[in-house]
């Protein structure tokens, strides 16, 4: 990969260097800037004279951006899409007197809000510069969040258009083949320390280096709810941290009884510790009178993907903070059973089950028999490369995200690999490697009765869970780092603790399948009652309904609380003993009974 190199001075930004200065951003380009913070966004924000799309990772940088900008220039405003900014929003904004329009938005808020405004208003494509930040995001994230490759198509249909990263990963897609490529080079060093801490317990090795730091001020980056529940509770220090993560992590700790956690970051908001999931690894600005101490956190024994990449995701942690930080420290544990393919060796693997995968389609289309065809659609579906299909063609960029993925997981075999892995970036980071080495190690916790049949460790496991609450519901604890390692590693079984009860769990013979399928009857229990609250404020026992007066209040009653199943007359029969009937010609339920006892 040819690179056009342009030299960054120290203290200068894009927009103090040529080309940039006086040509602004070339089209058809992807742009590594090899340090953090050197101005892309803002110079393409506040500098160019064309309107911008900029599209970015997450919402939390497009506020950070917009609540910045907007407070310094009040008569240039731009506009970021994100809940609570909808399609009008944005048709208000195009309509406005605003010179260059300037439109931030995440890949999920582009297809379903900013596509649907332009079509009303005017053509985006010949109008708007386009310009995908952080766009290794792309690959890196694309196998749990597939639309955020959904604007690609869009991007292309740009007569201009750009990426930029700090750390960009190399595209398979053929449309990126004729793409220039640029490098922001800085004429100093930029090379930062960091030490890197290979351990047999990450928990055990947290707690030594936050003893040794003895900081005010630590920040955690741990791709994983459950290690951050580990630490603070392990710790003892749910009173002196806060937890930022997506919306459903939120969740996923208040349920475990943690509170302090937010899906907001604001700087005023940072306390002695603080836990960052990866919605807040790149792009995101943190601008501090202090430099805190930073330590990054993988742990592949219990969460594989926590994995953090040298090549990626550490280069964009340490450069949040853009007055500096005091310390950076990366600890982990490894895994030899880990399997890791070269490049080639993950595409023959693909090709491989690609090619079954067809004969699977194949076969189903050609087949008449019901039996053969729901067989053969069932291997279809759980197929580990269904989702690498999207309208029948093949996605470039699941491709990429397997082979991104094996080549880190070979980094975490052992420390070896590792260290030859932060070699390669010897321009970013000097590295001071430490062994810690305990009794009690993470693998020996993930081997505890390995022997035991399922159906007997599954007992275990949930007596190990009811053995933690006691009879107020208030958690008691299991003793050292096993607590949230089962967690982690036994989720449906969780899940079965905390929805079902004990005969219930006894019913399902122990058996994962029957308490899968447990557990979603009584979630799906669970709703149903909930809703019976409602219902049983507009429908009384003992009267007659037509269809009509059914089935409207009681769909509108399912869409309020984000349930999309198919909402009929009939449905009234799951909260009342109901009579299907006619009255005077007409079609009515008469219910009796109600279902539920009232709470």
């Amino acid at each position: 990969m040819h690179y056009i190199t342009i030299k960054l001075p120290k203290g200068k930004y894009i927009s103090d260097i040529e080309p940039f200065k006086s040509k602004g951003l070339d089209t058809d380009c992807i742009i590594l800037k090899e340090v953090t913070g050197c101005g892309i966004t803002q110079y393409a924000i506040r500098k160019m004279l064309e309107n911008l799309m900029l599209v970015l990772p997450n919402v939390p940088v497009i506020k950070d951006k917009v609540a910045k900008h907007n407070e310094k220039f009040p008569n240039s405003k731009i506009l970021g899409v994100h809940k609570g900014i909808d399609v009008d929003d944005v048709k208000e904004y195009l309509l406005s007197d605003v010179k260059y329009k300037k439109i931030l938005t995440t890949p999920e808020g582009f297809m379903t809000k900013v596509t649907k405004a332009f079509k009303d208003i005017q053509e985006m494509y010949d109008s708007f510069f386009l310009l995908y930040d952080e766009c290794e995001r792309i690959i890196t994230d694309v196998d749990y969040r597939g639309d955020i490759a959904a604007p690609i198509d869009d991007f292309f249909r740009f007569k201009r258009k750009a990426m930029v990263s700090a750390t960009p990963l190399s595209f398979t897609d053929e449309r990126f083949a004729d793409f220039k490529y640029y490098k922001i080079e800085p004429t100093y060093s930029y090379s930062k320390p960091i030490t890197v801490i290979g351990t047999n317990s990450v928990l055990s090795s947290i707690q030594n280096r936050i003893k040794k730091l003895k900081s005010n001020h630590i920040c955690i980056f741990v791709n994983s709810t459950s290690a951050i529940f580990a630490i603070i509770d392990e710790m003892g220090i749910a009173s002196e941290s806060k937890v930022f993560c997506a919306q459903d992590s939120v969740v996923k700790l208040m349920v475990r009884g943690y509170k302090n956690a937010s899906s907001h970051f604001e700087v005023e908001d940072l306390v002695k510790y603080n836990f960052f999931t990866s919605r807040y690894f790149s792009a995101i600005d943190m601008k501090v009178s202090f430099k805190p101490d930073l330590i990054l956190v993988s742990d592949v024994v219990f969460a594989e993907h926590s994995m953090l990449d040298p090549f990626t995701e550490v280069i964009q942690i340490a450069g949040r903070f853009r007055n500096g930080n005091k310390s950076l420290t990366h600890i982990t544990n490894f895994k030899p059973e880990l399997e890791s393919k070269t490049p080639e060796q993950a595409l023959d693997y693909l090709k491989g089950s690609f090619d079954v995968y067809n004969d699977f389609i194949n076969s189903y289309n050609l087949t008449h028999n019901a039996g053969s065809k729901r067989t053969l659609w069932d291997a279809i579906e759980n197929s580990y490369v269904h989702s690498f299909y999207s309208d029948g063609r093949i996605n470039t960029f699941m491709v990429d995200n397997f082979i991104n993925e094996e080549r880190v997981k070979g980094y975490y075999q052992n420390f070896g690999n590792l260290k030859a892995a932060y070699s390669f970036r010897s321009k970013h980071f000097k590295v001071t490697y430490k062994d810690h080495l305990f009794l009690l190690s993470d693998y020996d916790i993930f081997k505890l009765n390995k022997r035991q049949n399922a159906r007997e460790k599954h007992e275990q496991i949930l007596n190990i869970f009811d053995g933690w609450s006691s009879n107020a519901n208030n958690y008691v604890f299991a003793p050292e780092e096993l607590r949230d390692r089962f967690i982690a590693k036994y989720p449906d079984l969780w899940q079965a603790h905390i929805h079902l009860t004990k005969d219930e769990i006894k019913e399902t013979g122990y058996r994962l399948s029957n308490i899968k399928d447990a557990v979603k009857k009584a979630i799906h229990r669970d709703k149903i009652r909930f809703l019976s609250k409602k219902v049983y404020t507009i429908f009384k026992e003992y009267t007659d309904y037509s269809e009509a007066d059914i089935r409207i209040p009681l769909t509108k009653i399912y869409r309020e609380e984000g349930i999309n199943t198919r909402v009929g007359a009939g449905t009234i029969s799951t909260f009342f003993e109901a009579e299907r009937s006619t009255l005077k010609g007409d079609k009515v339920y008469r219910l009796k009974g109600k279902k539920f006892i009232e709470m």
